[in-house]
């Protein structure tokens, strides 16, 4: 569990979140809240694109329920400021995001939180990942493009992620400032995770 945000993160900065899809079905997520007062979380978990890929895995025809409720930790409300652009291919049910921003962003009730690093992450790179269910060491591998160029490239995290972890934080080790959100376990190995990059991060937030 967090604990108070063990491994020097500021309590508050790393929180659970639920969403509600028009009351029949629910998932859970991490969110990480920024330096101000924002939260930051993976969007196919919150966003109805996520429910439309799981239809269409499942054959199913019918819409698919949309959002309609957002809560982080103790049941506090939360609201969807906008998400990263996402592509369904309904041929064989795939979700990409335009230029690897599998990013949500919300507002909640609170203050402070992570400031964002300089730069992407490197090859080797010790990192503290955090998430709803732990605060764990971890270690970047290099990148990975999307086969769709426009889906743009995510870095590789060499820790297997479970449900729930998405939307966790990928901090620097040493100067807590944030690298990276998690986005999915990699597709071709369970024991690594994909991570959408500080530079997408920045873009994302300046509205690009």
């Amino acid at each position: 569990m967090l604990a108070g945000c063990a491994g020097g993160l500021p309590p508050g900065t790393v929180l659970p979140i639920t969403a509600e899809f028009s009351g029949v079905a629910r998932t859970r997520a991490t969110a990480v809240r920024l330096a101000d007062g924002r939260l930051l979380s993976a969007a196919h978990i919150l966003d109805d694109a996520g429910i439309a890929e799981g239809f269409c895995r499942l054959g199913r025809r019918d819409p698919p329920p949309l959002l309609s409720a957002l809560s982080i930790g103790p049941g506090l409300p939360a609201t969807r400021i906008r998400n990263g652009l996402a592509r369904l291919n309904t041929a064989d049910c795939e979700l990409a995001y335009h230029n690897g921003a599998d990013l949500a962003l919300l507002a909640a009730p609170g203050e402070g939180g992570a400031v964002l690093c300089e730069a992407d992450t490197s090859p080797g790179q010790p990192v503290l990942v955090a998430t709803r269910d732990r605060v764990a060491l971890g270690r970047m591998a290099g990148n990975v493009s999307e086969a769709n160029p426009a889906n743009g490239i995510y870095a590789v995290l060499t820790m297997r992620l479970e449900p729930g972890e998405s939307g966790g934080g990928v901090f620097d080790a040493q100067r807590l400032c944030l690298h990276g959100i998690v986005s999915q376990r990699a597709p071709d190995d369970p024991q690594a995770a994909w991570v959408v990059r500080t530079s997408v991060i920045r873009a994302f937030l300046a509205g690009g």
